[in-house]
């Protein structure tokens, strides 16, 4: 063959790289034996170039294509050619759907499933990186990178046995390099030939490099082990390829090296030609200077750069139009209503319609409203902005759907007429990719699952056992070790049956039992009810057990509970609660006494100091006597809040619920901080605008919060302002979720502090204690009512700024009432002395001292106080007077308050009598008991005098 010849034969090889044939052939029937002729299946990688790979149009061709076709010629066999991925590829071997395998690397762990013929090739197997990776060097270095192989390759193997089993498979090269472009992974495998074909193709060449040669492979040809013969018969029919024409297959598929010997001829003969035209221009040009004058000159340049700009618009139309026949993307040109001006399509079949029949029709009247829709925003959107990106359309092409990506950007005419060029991509085979993937990842998800599930059920603490119509599918662990039944001994339900049950007469009424109450369970909601039954396990013992399940669709879930396992934890649980319950009750009646016992003084050193502040006094007793009257009341803060906590931690605080304002409750507290804000000089803000005017809920217990965080800002702030805000969150029908919040501009809490703030007795360090003072009960106090009234609280600090204090709550919505229509204070005072005076009341109290207080207290209102030292004396005063009013202590040497009044109540004249407790038992439940026991209202001391008038005011007869 001419060398020329020869040369187009191989530019035509090299294109055939671009445009691709079909997978499998069969060699022509013709040269079969026509008795029964031989066929042979050969199976390998359709992903490794220029020895097999698919075309531009999915068809494959390659080097193996042309030498088995070759081979089938010469050996007169039928043979089929499958160009598949490679974990596929070997799949059909081992199922025996393929006799040969080729391409394979031989490896010790393909050793034990292949014969292997003599390798043919021998090719390096790489690894590549991401070029932002540097120091990958060894395999060594791989150790904690995510390798991305092909499935089913040699170097899985190879990687595996150095220690490296942190891989990512994929189904060919495409989509491993597709992935390592989505960064996916950084670092992969692959054969370094289909690498660099495969790298250039996907245009990043530029984007990763070989690291370093893992290893150097050899390919073989393979059959199933044992398969020799078959083997032998491929061996054989190689030898008769003569080596020429294994040569020109080689040459056609890998190219030759240039025969330089005539391109140095040819080089030769080129330059004493160039000279001779050299010399014969120098000469002409010399010629022509001498004769031309300065307008030829200028014309000739004219002429010159005329030809010039011809060469290059000629020279760009061309690549243009190659680069357009090259690209696999359509190209539109559109004005700006949507009209096809142009079209390039180097594949016509991804058109709607024929090129002839697209140009000047609107791209509404062609594709589908939707795809149409989409094609008009992107010209709309790039004559606007200029271009438009990453809209797509789905296209029913042939039978089939496509997908297509567009990309649009404005042009300019000469005519300064806008028009819009329009590149769609046919996307078609990554959407599916996408879609394949996304399926995977739901499989593997619900692998996952299923694994975990079985893990769950095997850790299950009970017996388990799933069973779908008469078998049963499953039993867990905990269900052998319980009765030493496996899956093998009971493999239905009534195998089961007569192995538990072994005595007909119980087995049959086990079985009436358990049918009866899946039937119950069908209709209430598939809850099997647990019963007692007994079980005979394998070794012939007996458990007794609860019985119970699940019913899911066609099966069921059965759970067996060992019963004196159950009994036994149950009495340990409630020997534990008892305990608790005892310790509780403890605690309480200590807290309570403790309560009483302090108390009882406090209430003698408070009423003292009203009284006496309301006597001449000198400016430093008055003084002195308010100091005593502060520590006093400290004292007492500290004594509820240690019982607050106690309460909300025993569960027994009960809220109440009655109408209030949030303005006058933050009004109250803004007057409680005033004077100590005053004295360090600090400005206080309030705001409550846009809140409902009357809610329902506990103003008691909201005062209490609020005030808790207001103290503390006061406390902890040295110079500038303090604000006192509530707004509303959330509002419904009935109800909203309030948040009261105190902002301050004092020392701040850093992060690490602010998590212990709300334990109770925490502060944020010992200094704080020293400095500042208090118990570290308040914050906590104030959380655990916000969660009793449905809300929460907590803290935004930052040290040195200052800090925003929050607790919400969540109230009802409800009309305003009058609940203290007597008055308060001194008003309450002023209406007894001026309404009741001389009105006869009975005082029962065995204090002394409490008595002379209670006296100090009820002296300047007018009443008649009679004194009774104990509950006996005041019952039998209560029968020889009438008395508008009994003040009663509970807690008294003989008899108690209660039993008292439970006798008094039932006088005659004194069934209605108002008796109002006035007792250092402080707890709620100290108040449910005396209204139980028949009195009218509670009165803790020590006694607040304000509260005492107002109660007093209440319940006092009118007179007359």
């Amino acid at each position: 063959m001419p060398e020329s010849s020869l040369r187009r034969t191989t530019l035509r090889g090299l294109l055939c790289l671009l445009i691709a044939g079909e997978t499998g052939f069969a060699a022509p029937s013709a040269l079969a034996a026509p008795a029964e002729p031989r066929r042979l299946h050969v199976v390998s990688d359709e992903n490794f170039p220029p020895y097999l790979f698919r075309n531009a149009e999915g068809q494959a061709e390659g080097y193996l294509v042309d030498l088995w076709q070759l081979w089938a010629n010469r050996n007169r066999v039928q043979l089929t050619l499958t160009a598949t991925n490679w974990a596929d590829a070997q799949k059909m071997v081992a199922r025996g759907d393929a006799d040969v395998i080729d391409m394979i690397y031989r490896t010790p762990a393909r050793e034990p499933l292949y014969d292997f013929s003599a390798p043919y090739a021998d090719l390096p197997v790489a690894i590549y990186t991401d070029t932002s990776i540097g120091g990958i060097s060894g395999v060594t270095t791989l150790k904690g990178f995510q390798i991305g192989v092909q499935d089913g390759d040699a170097c899985i193997d190879q990687l595996h046995a150095n220690g490296i089993t942190t891989l990512q498979k994929y189904r060919n090269y495409t989509d491993l390099i597709a992935a390592a472009q989505r960064q996916e992974i950084k670092v992969f495998c692959l054969d370094e030939g289909p690498a660099n074909f495969y790298l250039y193709k996907a245009k990043a060449q530029g984007d990763f490099r070989k690291a370093f040669d893992l290893y150097k492979g050899q390919f073989h040809r393979a059959v199933r082990k044992g398969n020799l013969d078959t083997l032998r018969l491929v061996e054989e029919g190689m030898k008769a390829i003569t080596p020429d024409e294994e040569a020109a297959l080689r040459k056609k598929w890998f190219g030759a090296p240039l025969d330089l010997g005539e391109y140095r001829a040819y080089a030769g003969w080129s330059l004493l030609g160039l000279l001779s035209v050299g010399g014969l221009l120098l000469l002409w040009n010399m010629t022509l200077r001498r004769q031309v004058s300065a307008k030829t000159t200028t014309l000739k340049q004219t002429l010159v750069e005329l030809k010039a700009a011809h060469e290059a618009v000629k020279d760009a139309k061309e690549s243009l139009a190659a680069t357009l026949q090259a690209i696999p993307d359509l190209l539109f040109e559109f004005d700006t209503h949507g009209r096809y001006l142009d079209v390039f399509a180097s594949q016509e079949t991804l058109l709607a319609a024929s090129k002839a029949s697209l140009i000047g029709k609107n791209v509404a009247s062609v594709l589908p409203a939707d795809a149409a829709r989409q094609v008009l925003e992107a010209i709309a959107q790039a004559v606007a902005q200029g271009s438009d990106y990453g809209r797509v359309i789905e296209l029913p092409l042939g039978g089939q759907t496509y997908w297509f990506e567009l990309s649009a950007t404005r042009k300019h005419s000469t005519s300064n007429e806008v028009r819009v060029l329009v590149l769609s991509r046919d996307i078609t085979q990554r959407r599916e990719i996408e879609q394949a993937l996304l399926q995977a990842r739901d499989t593997a998800l619900l692998a996952e699952r299923d694994r975990h599930f079985r893990a769950l059920f095997n850790a299950a603490p009970v017996a388990v056992m799933y069973s779908r119509a008469n078998l049963v599918d499953s039993i867990n662990q905990r269900f052998i070790d319980l009765f030493g039944y496996r899956e093998e001994d009971i493999a239905n339900l009534d195998e089961w049956w007569l192995r538990a049950y072994p005595e007909p007469d119980y087995r049959k009424w086990v079985m009436d039992t358990w049918q009866a109450a899946v039937e119950e369970a069908i209709n209430t909601g598939g809850k099997v009810q647990s019963l007692e039954y007994r079980v005979t396990c394998k070794d012939g013992t007996t458990r007794d057990l609860l019985i119970g399940g699940q019913i899911f669709g066609d099966g069921f879930i059965a759970t067996f509970t060992d019963i004196p396992p159950l009994r036994e934890t149950e009495a340990a649980l409630k020997e534990a609660k008892n305990a608790a319950d005892a310790a509780n009750i403890a605690k309480s009646d200590f807290l309570a006494n403790m309560s009483h016992e302090i108390r009882t003084p406090m209430n003698a050193i408070l009423g003292y100091a009203f009284t006496l502040k309301r006597t001449p006094l000198q400016p430093d007793q008055f003084d002195r006597l308010g100091k005593i009257e502060d520590a006093g009341r400290h004292l007492l803060a500290i004594i509820n809040d240690i019982l607050d906590i106690s309460k909300i931690e025993a569960g027994k605080l009960v809220l109440e619920n009655t109408s209030l304002q949030i303005g006058t409750i933050i009004d109250y507290v803004h007057a409680l901080i005033a004077d100590s804000a005053g004295a360090k000089g600090l400005n206080i803000e309030v705001d409550y605008q846009n809140i409902p005017g009357t809610l329902l809920g506990d103003p008691t217990r909201l005062r209490q919060s609020l005030l808790n965080l207001a103290s503390n800002a006061v406390k902890f702030t040295e110079a500038g302002s303090i604000a006192l805000r509530a707004r509303v969150l959330e509002q419904a029908d009935s109800s909203l979720l309030m948040r009261f919040e105190v902002q301050d501009t004092g020392v701040g809490i850093d992060p690490a502090s602010q998590r212990d703030l709300f334990q109770p007795f925490k502060q944020v360090d010992a200094s704080t204690t020293r400095r500042y003072g208090g118990t570290g009960l308040g914050l906590a106090i104030t959380q655990r009512l916000a969660r009793l009234m449905g809300g929460e609280a907590g803290v935004d600090s930052t040290p040195g700024v200052g800090s925003t204090f929050w607790f919400s709550a969540r109230l009802g919505i409800g009309t305003l009432s009058d609940p203290n229509p007597a008055g308060t204070g001194s008003t309450a005072e002023d209406s007894i002395r001026s309404r009741h005076a001389g009105a006869r009341v009975l005082l029962v109290e065995d204090d002394p001292v409490n008595q002379e207080v209670a006296l100090e207290l009820l002296g300047d209102t007018g009443l008649q106080v009679d004194v009774a030292a104990n509950s006996r004396l005041a019952v039998d005063m209560a029968a020889d007077t009438h008395y508008a009013l009994i003040l009663m202590d509970m807690q008294m040497p003989e008899m108690g308050g209660l039993e008292a009044t439970a006798i008094i109540r039932n006088l005659p004249h004194h069934q209605t009598t108002p008796i109002i407790a006035m007792t250092a038992n402080a707890f709620d439940e100290d108040r449910q008991r005396c209204l139980h026991a028949g009195m009218s209202d509670f009165v803790a001391k020590p006694v607040d005098p304000d509260l005492l008038f107002t109660t007093l005011a209440r319940w006092l007869p009118p007179p007359g």
